[in-house]
């Protein structure tokens, strides 16, 4: 079968992101003809794709909606209009089965089916089995498509769910086929290539999707099995990129061994990657540099206690304090934060103290430190959208297509706060 797999177009917000998941899918289905297309990279995004598709003449088309909007952001920016536009663009001209899958589509699977009528299909959470078996069921040696776990069809006018599937582990899954599209127009971006050493986060922040999308238990990917990869990677070259593990450093022996893989195999790429200070030690920074990281990401959303057990996460104020420590006295790497302004349990003594924080590690480490401020988007699947609804924030059977975004009401005023202190900064 020929197959066409498409990026979603972000209408041009942001620079492009190399979609992992497309290299994914690709890999996974031998015996057919697969092309990608990745509108985000191309001088004429719609023309590019329609032209693809008359070059190509594709028997199925498998779009991928990795999110619908800019999420935690300052600025917020929907990215359904783009995406409606490749369907439509895809739809005039292509009348085979149109398919929808990604992070994005899973966490809004309902909805969108029904906004969207010109998908035939969606595939539900991780997409590397399941799109194989429904493309090999309308090539018409799979069975019957109805009976693929984990797909959304159209039937009778109603929109039907076969039920998930279990998710596969990393032994039953090829590594990912990163000369389907090419590397140029990404690896000019910070974090334009990602590579993951598992999937799963055992963690359960308040806002966070992960472990809807990926489980809560870790499926590690051999530690020799990502140095391959990334030797692949390098040999296309290729010369830093980012892990795309939700905390790269849990489990710290797995985190371990990938990096002394990375050691042995002699790579030398840059590279970035999200850490939690829980368990953060010496040690481990050391080997992260000496594997070749330049820039250590946390994301510690708050800086005091109250605010951090409201967010539900697994690290302490001191905690934060002792891992910056690290990072800034070895003096080797970049250091990025993520703070929310205005999150549940914040107080002005807090956010105070957060301001602090930032205003001292900018002064002790200048640029090398980097910090973004931004609002909690209240997203399905979540704790967060739990307490919004026990607020009455949301209503029961809100799609949540378009943002929602939570502050805490009583200190309101901080989050204006930021926004002035930004906006000062010229932010």
């Amino acid at each position: 079968m020929k197959v066409l797999l498409v990026q979603s177009w972000l209408g041009g917000d942001g620079p492009p992101v190399y979609p992992v998941g497309l290299a994914c899918l690709a890999a996974s289905l031998a015996g057919h003809a697969v092309t990608c297309f990745d509108p985000n990279t191309a001088a004429d995004p719609l023309g590019g794709l329609a032209a693809r598709i008359r070059e190509f003449r594709p028997e199925a088309v498998g779009v991928s909606l990795r999110n619908i909007d800019s999420t935690n952001t300052r600025r917020s920016v929907s990215y359904l209009p783009p995406f409606a536009a490749v369907l439509d663009t895809a739809r005039r001209e292509f009348s085979g089965p149109l398919i929808v899958g990604g992070a994005g589509f899973s966490m809004f699977a309902g909805p969108l089916m029904d906004r969207y009528p010109a998908i035939d299909y969606g595939v539900y959470l991780e997409g590397e089995a399941t799109f194989a078996a429904l493309v090999a069921a309308l090539a018409g040696s799979g069975g019957d498509v109805a009976a693929v776990p984990s797909v959304y069809r159209r039937e009778g006018g109603r929109v039907l769910f076969s039920g998930p599937a279990a998710k596969a582990d990393f032994t039953d899954l090829p590594a990912p086929d990163f000369a389907v599209l090419p590397l140029a127009p990404y690896a000019a971006v910070p974090f334009g290539v990602g590579v993951e050493t598992k999937r799963g986060c055992a963690f359960a922040c308040l806002y966070c999707p992960y472990g809807f999308l990926n489980g809560r238990a870790y499926r590690r990917k051999a530690p020799g099995r990502v140095a391959a990869e990334l030797a692949g990677l390098q040999a296309l070259g290729l010369t830093r990129f980012t892990f795309l593990d939700s905390v790269f450093n849990a489990p710290a022996e797995h985190a371990a061994a990938v990096m002394r893989a990375m050691i042995d195999r002699g790579l030398t790429m840059a590279w970035s990657a999200w850490f939690t200070e829980r368990g953060l030690t010496r040690e481990l920074l050391e080997l992260a540099r000496d594997a070749g990281c330049d820039t250590v990401i946390f994301s510690p959303d708050a800086y005091g206690d109250t605010a951090l057990r409201a967010l539900g996460k697994a690290v302490t104020r001191a905690e934060i304090d002792a891992g910056y420590a690290l990072v800034r006295d070895m003096g080797c790497f970049d250091v990025s934060y993520n703070f929310f302004k205005n999150p549940p349990g914040q107080s002005l003594g807090q956010a105070l103290a957060m301001l602090g924080f930032i205003l001292r590690a900018r002064r002790q480490m200048g640029r090398r430190a980097h910090f973004e401020l931004s609002t909690l988007r209240v997203e399905p699947h979540t704790a967060l959208a739990e307490l919004a609804g026990r607020e009455g924030r949301i209503a029961p059977g809100d799609d949540l297509l378009e943002p929602v975004r939570y502050g805490q009401k009583r200190t309101a005023y901080i989050e204006k706060f930021f926004d002035m202190f930004l906006k000062a900064r010229g932010k």
